[in-house]
């Protein structure tokens, strides 16, 4: 027993091992993507007391969360009061993303801790196992971006829930409460969260009919997480004019401007001005629809482009989370999901299973449907973290258990292969629906495949073949190297719709094509 725990002991720390060695090699051969740089230009206003939104449409979407990847920064500043650097924050960026990576590590022991409280030992190593090799989270795990907070903080406030449900008391109800504050000063989108564990609790309280017997114990917790939540995001944005009123503030969105218009408009929000403002820029650049310059390129989806308001996929997520998922994991959430019907009495841990698979389906197909700006599954991330905590149920059945000795290795030896065929550049991992990986781009596309990360792979090519060039405004014979997005022309510029015309001849890394134009080409 003992060698068993050490055995163990030592498998976990190996893979944590792995997942921050991985990250200490890919954060260097990444190069700055589109968002990184809005995220640290309000980060670092953020450490130095200004959490002000000064652009609203570029900090929009930027939140206080970020302020632990300008700590690098700021302990070199402290060091050398005098320094100044003249690469655009480039250096600053890249710095950053090791608090990212290291921060991330919480995701994966909370994934090996739910896991292992559900199913045991051997169902936390796989469901771990499964976190280190996640091409998602890992590629978005090194950036400086708040997708990767939004991966911990969906798995964090889920797991202290279901702890307080099995367990009650205040200890598991306060560890939720501060886990969903912080939620929301990482990600907009995590209001979500609110409507999920909102519906989920009115359920259970109905189910052990304390909803009214109880009342005055769910009034105090209600209140306690009140207060938790509104002091957290204050805190965050350091107390920056909070009680402002909507009839006081210029609003833009729908939804803000409904409100101040009704007798809501009047009442003092306990909420700082920076918070109210990025959510209110957030929803216009919702209504505004894709296809903005102030918003985003258009969105594409199976070879289709769309931009203007009310025009996203219903699909959009659900679509590309079959293609951007290992084909193992699909399988094992497929499993999962027919394990709730084909199951034995008191097999498994039904309600916890059908809790997770719901806010899986919840985050792919309501974000479908709210969501107009639809530029990458990485909006949707939040959801691995659970699909890896539901995976470890697979070692509890007795088929399974049997073939363990065929099935886990195959199930090892598959993640690897298809990690490490794109590693270091994990961005743009597609399964193996997506057969050959030139042609990805005619199914998805934007943040899926090319978020600007392979500008180093794009410079090493350039420098080997020099009878290559990077494709321009002007039609012209010679080999061109061009991104995914621009050769689709999502930006609508039609700056590269010469080249478009052209097939490509191959690709150089995954988010870059490769096309050969001749002097008939261009006569044709």
């Amino acid at each position: 027993m003992l060698r068993k725990k050490v055995i163990h002991f030592y498998l976990v720390l190996g893979l944590f091992a792995v997942y921050l060695i991985n990250g200490l090699i890919a954060i260097p051969n990444n190069s700055v993507t589109y968002d990184e740089m809005d995220h640290w230009s309000y980060a670092k206003r953020v450490l130095m007391r200004k959490p002000e939104k000064v652009d609203l449409f570029n900090d929009a979407t930027a939140m206080p969360v970020s302020a632990f990847n300008a700590i690098p920064r700021a302990v070199e500043q402290l060091f050398n009061p005098d320094l100044r650097k003249k690469d655009s924050g480039f250096s600053d960026i890249m710095h950053g993303r090791y608090i990212t990576l290291i921060i991330c590590l919480l995701t994966g022991f909370f994934i090996y801790r739910w896991s292992k409280d559900l199913f045991g030992e051997t169902g936390a190593i796989l469901s771990l196992f499964l976190f280190v090799f996640c091409p998602n989270l890992n590629g978005h795990g090194i950036l400086l971006t708040t997708d990767a907070y939004a991966a911990l903080f969906t798995v964090t406030v889920s797991y202290f829930f279901w702890k307080f449900i099995k367990r009650s008391g205040w200890k598991y109800f306060l560890a939720f409460s501060i886990s969903l504050g912080m939620a929301q000063v990482a990600k907009y989108s995590l209001i979500h969260l609110f409507i999920i564990f909102g519906l989920v609790s009115l359920f259970v309280l109905l189910k052990r009919k304390t909803l009214l017997s109880g009342w005055k114990r769910n009034f105090a917790r209600l209140a306690a997480l009140s207060v938790i939540v509104l002091l957290l995001i204050n805190a965050a944005y350091l107390f920056n004019k909070p009680g402002k009123k909507l009839n006081d503030l210029e609003v833009y969105s729908n939804t803000l401007s409904q409100l101040k218009s009704s007798f809501l408009g009047s009442i003092p929000l306990p909420l700082p001005l920076p918070y109210i403002q990025g959510l209110d820029i957030t929803m216009y650049m919702n209504d505004l629809g894709p296809g903005d310059p102030r918003v985003s390129w258009q969105i594409y989806l199976l070879g289709e482009k769309r931009s203007g308001p009310g025009v996203g996929f219903w699909n959009y997520y659900l679509v590309v989370f079959i293609f951007k998922t290992p084909l193992s994991v699909l399988v094992l959430l497929l499993a999962a999901m027919l394990f709730l019907f084909l199951r034995k009495k008191r097999q498994g841990h039904p309600s916890t299973m059908l809790f997770i698979i719901g806010m899986i389906i919840y985050f792919l197909l309501v974000f479908g449907f709210s969501n107009n700006v639809q530029i990458g599954l990485r909006h949707a991330i939040m959801v691995y973290p659970l699909l890896y905590v539901l995976s470890g149920f697979i070692v509890t059945l007795p088929f399974v258990q049997i073939r363990s000795k065929v099935f886990i290795p195959l199930l090892a030896l598959y993640s690897l292969v298809s990690y490490y065929i794109f590693f270091p550049n994990l961005l743009s991992y597609t399964n193996e629906l997506i057969v050959n990986k030139r042609d990805a781009y005619k199914l998805i596309a934007d943040s899926n495949i090319d978020f600007g990360q392979d500008e180093f792979i794009v410079e090493k090519y350039l420098k080997n073949n020099p009878d290559v060039q990077v494709a321009g405004a002007e039609p012209k014979k010679g080999k061109f190297v061009i991104g995914v997005n621009d050769y689709l022309d999502l930006d609508g510029s039609h700056k590269y719709a010469w080249i478009g015309k052209f097939n490509t001849t191959s690709r150089v890394g995954y988010a870059h094509l490769l096309i050969n134009v001749t002097e008939e080409d261009l006569k044709n």
